[in-house]
């Protein structure tokens, strides 16, 4: 038996309203979830390293998106939930590791500098400046 062209797009739009219903679900089962907030802090503390000190203070004003729902956690979800957070946590970590290292060579190429101007303006040398 055939479908008509008609059939089959009514098939189609009943097919993308069920997954639009199903998304939206997920989207209130997540943001009802006791580690939604977590979830949300690990993200933005990952927007903040790459953003850096200036868009900061955007992000901290925009925060403040608490929700709480009283629906049973399924193990699915909280399984996911708990890798999510971790996996922003871990990667936070790994933007920080290069900054660190950066900024202990500026540290370090600053106090030889600084050493090099003492030692040439305590031997008697002028300074240029």
């Amino acid at each position: 038996m055939e479908r008509t062209a008609v059939e089959h797009k009514q098939e189609e739009k009943e097919y993308s309203i069920s997954v639009k219903e199903d998304d939206e679900i997920l989207k209130k089962k997540i943001s009802c979830h006791s580690l939604y907030g977590l979830l949300l802090d690990s993200h933005l503390d990952c927007l903040k390293m790459c953003l850096g000190n200036e868009e900061i203070r955007c992000i901290d004003t925009k925060e403040g998106a608490s929700h709480s729902c009283s629906s049973a956690d399924q193990l699915e979800l909280d399984q996911f939930m708990e890798a999510y957070c971790n996996t922003l946590k871990k990667l936070k970590e790994a933007m920080e590791e290069p900054l660190k290292e950066s900024m202990e060579f500026v540290n370090y190429m600053h106090s030889q500098l600084k050493g090099l101007t003492d030692h040439k303006s305590a031997g008697g040398i002028p300074e240029v400046g």
